[in-house]
């Protein structure tokens, strides 16, 4: 039984198989701000989405452009990111959390410049991340994007994006291997406009 991430889950149950589906205000929040990353002239580059589910992340990167995506999801296709060795220059995703240590590592065998990885802030913690994670200056930690409100995750997705408020600070950490000599940086994305509030229908 993993902790209970979304104040939506009172049994202190996760999901089956980590599946929290990222509102897609997250997403372009990060779009609209990565700008090293999300540029014009990248935009024909292959992509890959190895935790996909129902597409919350790749129909975002549409709506900014980007169709080259590969995605996929082992609980939905059979294709397992961890046995995955196709060559990608970059990668987003939301990984199941019980998984991300695994994600991150292969992600550095099969991405070639930039990856993203949605995750709680907490996850900067832990003996065993800092040995085999955060120490590493070979495809190094560049940025952490932390946001500004606790978004909840598992709610039903809203088309305009809106949210509900939880209990865990999330963030986008984003690894970039040509970033060897560089500290990470943190930068917030304000996603307050997102909140619903009273008299928003639910």
């Amino acid at each position: 039984m993993g902790k209970n991430f979304s104040r939506n889950n009172a049994s202190g149950k996760r999901k089956v198989s980590d599946r929290y589906f990222t509102p897609y205000c997250l997403t372009r929040e990060f779009v609209e701000h990565e700008i090293l990353w999300f540029d014009d002239w990248q935009k024909h580059r292959a992509l890959l989405e190895p935790a996909c589910g129902d597409g919350a992340i790749v129909k975002v990167l549409a709506e900014y452009g980007y169709t080259n995506v590969v995605a996929f999801d082992l609980n939905y296709d059979g294709t397992d990111f961890l046995t995955y060795s196709e060559q990608f220059d970059y990668m987003i995703t939301n990984p199941p959390y019980s998984l991300a240590h695994e994600f991150i590592l292969h992600a550095k065998e099969i991405i070639s410049l930039r990856f993203a990885l949605l995750l709680p802030l907490t996850y900067l913690q832990g003996s065993k991340r800092l040995k085999d994670v955060w120490s590493d200056r070979r495809f190094p930690l560049e940025s952490i994007y932390v946001f500004n409100r606790y978004p909840m995750l598992g709610d039903a997705l809203r088309e305009d994006g809106k949210i509900r408020t939880g209990m865990q600070t999330m963030a986008w950490f984003v690894w970039n291997r040509e970033n060897k000599n560089a500290e990470p940086v943190i930068r917030w994305l304000d996603i307050d406009k997102y909140i619903l509030k009273k008299g928003d229908i639910v």
